[in-house]
């Protein structure tokens, strides 16, 4: 009898399998003859990002079981790597080029392993919309396999009872918390308790076959709740356990506590989770960032105007509260008198400065100090309490100034820079996050991921920095769409380095290049800068002279940039200027029409600190010289550049130019795949023309 040969990873399977060893996929009925994917056709019609528009097949017509539309291009590759990367437990780091249909590719291949392995799906975004798109995905899965699925909000966002409390914005989520839990007790008492939360196991099994059977985003998700008096974010807590995928933010995963109670609801350990990590160029900052934290001067001026109301309690032996939060603020002041001279705004601090005077001061050890701190914030949650029983809504001074300084002592130094900063509501002492490999620790020791992005080369990198095994897989699939319907150039006569920025003239050559590019072509245009300083010394120089409707990200206005980013949208000859690396150039589709035209002034590097050039170091002190500039200035500046240009093609209809005002491009011309242009305004006429 012939020997059968597994269809999706090629590997030899004995007579009488239904499922391949290897993969798990399933063998089929042809034998002795070897499959591979591209003895599929494949249909790039199918490329449009509206569901309704794809074509659900049958599942008897592809050897990947979860995957419900017509294969385009490459797709069928994507999930079969995925597939046997994570048959072997490892990692797999992805670039996929826009149209690939990554999200749809990463669930086919997830849920066909974890649905034979018994593991839950924790599929990680950064934005609503990206946790909607999933859900959309799921939608399209249901209709060929029964599969189920549910979006994770935070509480400030979903809970009905504290919405209608004054301010909730304003209130910290540990605070949102107590409250949540206060009323809770008191419904389990039977006293004066949340009404949203009391209806939640009545309505539970209702909620679960709404879920399973329309697969709600996780605004619809709500308002189901909600009509029926039941706390959304209860009900997630109650109903996650039975879904094959959660969807949820990246804090839910990089917060240790946040991702222990996720576990526990799910009642799933760490071998029985399958993670997905959306925009994954993302993660290691929002890992950065959640280990971030700063110790500001009004927070001790606030906890020592507290500490007076209630009487100066003893923190250690005899050291008064009041005295030992005063001898801090003196410390603090000292540092900052001495290291920031003269219009400067931050200076490095040595690592041990702080509690080596308060140490030295109070004849203490480190554990001694490390009880004092404790001691605070004992104390401190006392008058949390006291707070929330009269109705303030706010955490004590005392608490948030002693649970950052037992953060500030207990930072390790080779993780963490400590600084200090003065900005106009006074000094600071700020330990940034450098290497979060004790927050990623965990993804890393995950028996399969996925990690993908449009936009993620170098993708050894992103492995390094993230700290991933040796045994991961890297994979770059790029766009299927056609290349000619893009155009990527730039110009030699330009350059936004501050040096060249500084000369006269520069800043009025690059306003004529914006001017002369807008009035080409009657298309929708977006304009990138670097930063709103660069936008807003330009601004005079263009506003006047381009003769169409124009638009302005304003910092700090959401509103009111989103409702004009919405108007440029309707039309379709306007131009609107933002700054590059934010929502509007990564974070927002422009479909069809809504843009053409990108022009982008100048290359982003991120601006340098203290923080970056400890990086640096770092870097190059781990992967030789040279590397510290290229992962923390060039990377993150030809990312962004990519995520701008890639706004430009979403579907395979579409056509767009970006020119990029930088004679710096030529070294990453070949990334960029962008192309010298004497005559930019001749080039873009002829692009649009043709």
């Amino acid at each position: 009898m012939p020997s059968l040969f597994c269809m999706r990873c090629k590997s030899l399977t004995p007579p009488g399998s239904d499922r391949c060893r290897v993969c798990g996929a399933s063998v089929g009925e042809v034998e002795g003859k070897q499959h591979c994917f591209s003895d599929f056709a494949f249909d790039g019609k199918n490329n449009e990002r509206n569901e309704e528009k794809k074509t659900i097949v049958s599942k008897d017509k592809l050897a990947a079981p979860y995957f419900p539309y017509e294969p385009r291009e490459s797709q069928m590759d994507i999930v079969k790597d995925i597939t046997v990367t994570l048959a072997g437990s490892d990692h797999i780091v992805m670039e996929s080029g826009t149209g690939t249909g990554k999200t749809i590719c990463a669930l086919a291949g997830a849920l066909h392993h974890a649905k034979m392995k018994g593991k839950k799906i924790i599929y990680l975004t950064r934005t609503i919309s990206q946790s909607n798109q999933v859900m959309h995905e799921l939608r399209a899965i249901s209709e060929i396999k029964d599969v189920s699925g549910m979006t994770l909000a935070g509480r400030k966002r979903s809970c009905p009872l504290l919405r209608t409390i004054s301010g909730y914005e304003d209130i910290p989520p540990s605070v949102l918390s107590s409250l949540c839990e206060e009323k809770k007790a008191k419904s389990a008492g039977g006293g004066d308790g949340c009404k949203y939360y009391d209806r939640v196991k009545r309505f539970a099994p209702k909620i679960e076959a709404y879920c399973r059977e329309t697969l709600p985003t996780s605004d619809e998700l709500d308002a189901f709740c909600e009509s029926h008096d039941v706390c959304p974010y209860e009900a997630r807590k109650v109903l996650i356990q039975g879904m094959d995928v959660i969807v949820a933010p990246y804090i839910h995963i990089l917060s240790e506590d946040i991702r222990s109670n996720l576990l526990n609801h799910m009642r799933c350990d760490d071998d029985n989770i399958l993670l997905i990590v959306d925009e994954a160029h993302n993660l290691i900052s929002a890992a950065r960032e959640q280990g971030n934290f700063s110790i500001r001067m009004k927070v001790i001026d606030a906890a020592v105007d507290e500490i007076t109301a209630l009487k100066d309690p003893t923190l250690f032996r005899d050291i008064k509260a009041g005295e030992f939060t005063g001898f801090l603020k003196a410390v603090i002041k000292g540092a900052a008198n001495e290291k920031l001279q003269l219009g400067m705004r931050e200076s490095l601090m040595e690592y041990d400065r702080i509690e080596s005077r308060l140490k030295e001061k109070y004849s203490m050890n480190s554990a001694d100090l490390l009880n004092a701190v404790n001691r605070m914030i004992e104390i401190g949650e006392i008058r949390t309490e006291y707070l929330l029983d009269r109705g303030e809504h706010k955490l004590s001074e005392l608490f948030t100034l002693g649970i950052s300084l037992r953060a500030w002592i207990s930072s390790d130094e080779g993780q963490f820079i400590k600084t200090i900063k003065a900005d106009s509501d006074g000094e600071m002492l700020c330990a940034s996050c450098i290497d979060p490999s004790d927050i990623t620790m965990f993804i890393n020791s995950m028996k399969g991921a996925i990690h993908m992005s449009g936009t993620l080369q170098p993708l050894e990198q992103y492995a390094r920095t993230m700290g991933l095994p040796a045994s991961t897989v890297t994979k770059i699939y790029p766009t299927p769409f056609p290349p000619e319907n893009r155009s990527v150039i730039y110009l030699n006569n330009v350059t936004t380095k501050y040096e060249d920025l500084k000369r006269d003239g520069t800043i009025e050559k690059i306003a004529e290049h914006i001017i002369s590019l807008c009035g080409a072509v009657e298309k929708n245009t977006l304009v990138f800068f670097p930063s709103y300083v660069l936008m807003s010394r330009l601004r005079p120089l263009v506003e006047q002279r381009i003769d169409k409707k124009m638009y302005w990200e304003e910092s700090g206005y959401q509103k009111r940039t989103m409702s004009s980013l919405d108007k440029f949208r309707k039309g379709r000859d306007g131009v609107f200027f933002t700054v590059i690396g934010g929502s509007i150039a990564e974070g927002i589709d422009f479909p069809g029409d809504e843009l053409s035209f990108a022009i982008i002034v100048g290359i982003p590097y991120p601006p340098p600190t203290l923080e970056s050039k400890a990086m640096s170091d770092l870097f190059d002190k781990k992967y030789g010289p040279g590397t510290g500039w290229t992962y923390v200035n060039e990377v993150p500046a030809i990312r962004k550049m990519k995520q701008a240009i890639g706004r430009l093609i979403r579907t395979e209809t579409d056509r767009g130019m970006a020119v990029i005002l930088d004679s710096r491009t030529q070294r990453y011309s070949k990334q960029l795949d962008a192309k010298l242009s004497e005559d930019p305004v001749a080039d873009a006429i002829k692009f649009f023309r043709r």
